[in-house]
């Protein structure tokens, strides 16, 4: 089974050395250092060195493995004496926090330029690489060029002519910006375009004036035909579940004890569940506070702290063995911009040691399986955008995500995006298995062999569902095997639990 790290250098056409890859593991954010060791190596070397490690740095950087804790990350933090922080247990690796604190002084609409410009940047250096764009091109050289050529490009602006319903594509690059014509019902356009994801086109280019350039075909980032698949070579599980919101009238205590017996051993698979090394929840571990009109009518706890506290009573029931990773959602106590932190100290304080709290997203390793979380709250702009999309179908969104490698790339909707100078929620390194909520469903699904889970919710039908046409399909868990990621969907909607077939990714 190989190391996720060198994976991930292999991926770019990169070797590095033993002793940089010791120095690397030991940084804070190993997968953001090898994203910088990839930008200054470029396309002439195919080296990564320890000098170039220490470049960045500096000599006196660890060379032993370090995984750090949310509490380690806060400086002058102390830690609180009634939830102390166990060391992360073996078999977790922290590959990647999308989110990064904003720097005080750091003007908003520069880190926006700045954002875009890493985000273009970074999935355009995927697509250079691909076989499917010869004759690369700035845009900014379109008009003086003619016959068969490839740009890449963020798609800036879309719309119709108003007599043969053609589209028209303002793309941009650092060089400019330029026009480009998309025949109806053309063969190589499969999928509709969303605006600011990046692309690869391939062009006929028309040096006449007033002639537009006509789009022959299109490449997306994409995940790669070729890559490392991770898995254990022990029967090692994970179950995975989303949106709790604990503190809610419609949590179902009923359904999550029955969780909890069967993780202690007292359900249909005593066997399956000793297995089970880690849970991870992918959002809304707490229903919040004023996040909805009139939502205090459907609260049961009305105080934010309190429904921590709450939520931590019910994961100490999880059994201690089993390290329970956690990020955030839309619900939850943190700032509603995306990437979104890891829920602050005081009220990390309040759930027990065996969880590990992350931003959303966050990508990280289970005993060396690859795994990014994401809650999903880019759902609400990408569902209206794609036609045919529906929340009833999560996975079908999450496979456009991977073929972007992006999970939000739309600015000014629904998901509002953080000002940060780094673009954290690039799709990289590609996951072996991507988890998801906020839709309140349960999906499975697998793309590239890529296992999609949309991970159900423990929130019975609200009034403020019903009105807004959410059917939940709550209490249900994905539980994996991480030898070969197939899986069993467990109902622990009913008092006796079932489990359904076993199915394989």
């Amino acid at each position: 089974m190989q190391d996720p790290l060198i994976g991930y250098f292999q991926s770019h056409r990169k070797l590095v050395e033993g002793d940089a890859l010791d120095m690397i593991r030991g940084a804070p954010q190993p997968l953001d250092l090898s994203r910088k060791l990839i930008e200054m190596a470029g396309t002439d070397s195919p080296f990564v060195t320890r000098a170039m490690v220490e470049s960045l740095l500096g000599p006196e950087a660890p060379t032993g493995v370090r995984v750090p804790t949310r509490l380690d990350q806060i400086p002058g933090a102390a830690r609180p004496e009634a939830a102390p922080v166990a060391a992360p247990p073996p078999g977790f690796e922290l590959l990647r926090e999308g989110f990064e604190p904003l720097p005080a002084d750091r003007d908003p609409l520069q880190a926006y330029g700045a954002l875009f410009a890493h985000r273009f940047a970074a999935l355009s250096r995927i697509l250079r690489g691909r076989s499917g764009l010869p004759d690369l091109h700035p845009t900014s050289s379109l008009r003086t060029q003619e016959g068969e050529l490839s740009i890449i490009g963020m798609v800036r602006e879309i719309r119709t002519t108003s007599e043969k319903h053609h589209t028209i594509l303002t793309v941009e690059d650092d060089t400019g910006t330029v026009e480009v014509l998309v025949p109806k019902g053309s063969p190589t356009v499969r999928e509709p375009f969303l605006l600011d994801e990046v692309v690869g086109l391939r062009v006929r280019a028309a040096r006449e004036r007033n002639r537009i350039s006509i789009v022959t075909g299109v490449l997306r980032p994409d995940v790669p035909t070729t890559r490392e698949m991770h898995r254990t070579d022990f029967d090692a599980r994970v179950l995975f579940v989303s949106d709790l919101h604990v503190g809610s009238r419609s949590f179902m205590g009923e359904a999550w004890g029955r969780l909890v017996d069967f993780l202690k051993g007292q359900g249909p698979d005593p066997a399956a569940a000793e297995a089970v090394r880690h849970v991870v929840i992918a959002g809304d571990l707490v229903d919040g506070i004023g996040i909805y009109p009139h939502q205090e009518d459907d609260l049961a706890i009305l105080d934010i702290f309190e429904q921590y506290a709450e939520l931590g009573r019910r994961l100490r029931e999880i059994p201690s063995r089993i390290q329970v990773v956690a990020i955030p959602g839309n619900h939850d106590a943190v700032s509603p911009a995306e990437p979104q932190p890891a829920l602050p100290l005081e009220l990390a304080a309040t759930l027990p040691s065996s969880v590990r709290v992350l931003g959303n997203p966050a990508t990280f390793s289970l005993d060396g399986v690859v795994v990014t979380a994401y809650h999903g709250r880019a759902f609400d702009d990408l569902i209206p955008a794609l036609p045919g999309a529906s929340y009833a179908r999560p996975t079908d969104v999450m496979k456009r995500m991977l073929a972007m490698r992006h999970l939000a790339p739309m600015y000014g909707g629904k998901t509002p995006l953080s000002p940060q100078s780094r673009d954290g929620l690039l799709i990289d390194p590609v996951p072996d298995i991507f988890v998801t909520g906020h839709a309140h469903t349960f999906g499975v699904d697998q793309y590239k062999g890529i296992l999609l889970l949309n991970a159900s919710t423990w929130q019975a039908e609200t009034e403020y569902q019903r009105m807004r046409n959410i059917s939940p399909v709550p209490a249900r868990a994905a539980l994996v095997r991480l030898t070969d990621l197939s899986l069993e969907v467990l109902d622990f909607s009913r008092a006796e639990v079932r489990a359904a077939d076993e199915v394989a990714a």
